[in-house]
């Protein structure tokens, strides 16, 4: 994976965002209601076979989040940035320790539908029970993506096989 420029993140992000030494793609910042925000982007195997990365969103306090639109452009601008150096695939599965997981992932699908390039993106979403637990998952990629067809073919077997019941 290419590394992510700071610079240009910051570049277009409303939070001043900073980079951790060890590990150069986790990003971290404090939102104006004094949330911190970890947000990282590593390969991943574990769920898709083939070249896909994880984007992890966690936020440290686990205290309540209200909404923050500066929040959302800070996450895109990270997000756009993995794809002006990475012409990928990019997973996102919503945190499942609170049992909010139906309302992070409208959330997240609300945010991406108001980015001003989302037609450069094909985004698709899943829904459904894992060991009776309800998960959301979605796939990020770049239309001119030489892989597009097969990410989407591979996404849409993977999570036919490990979701239990749809929701």
């Amino acid at each position: 994976m290419n590394l992510l420029s700071l610079a240009a993140i910051n570049n277009s992000s409303p939070y001043c965002v900073k980079q951790r030494n060890d590990r150069p793609n986790d990003f971290y910042f404090r939102s104006d209601f004094g949330v911190d925000y970890e947000i990282s982007i590593r390969p991943d195997d574990t769920v898709m076979p083939s070249c896909t990365y994880m984007l992890d969103v966690t936020n440290r306090g686990q205290g309540p989040t209200p909404g923050d639109p500066k929040f959302r452009l800070t996450l895109l601008a990270i997000i756009e940035e993995f794809f002006k150096q990475n012409n990928e695939v990019l997973l996102y599965i919503t945190e499942t320790g609170d049992g909010r997981q139906k309302l992070r992932n409208r959330l997240f699908i609300s945010w991406f539908n108001t980015y001003n390039h989302r037609d450069l993106y094909l985004i698709r979403t899943a829904e459904g029970k894992m060991e009776g637990q309800d998960n959301f998952m979605a796939i990020i990629v770049r239309r001119d993506n030489p892989r597009l067809e097969q990410a989407i073919d591979e996404f849409e077997e993977i999570t036919s096989l490990l979701f239990d019941t749809s929701i």
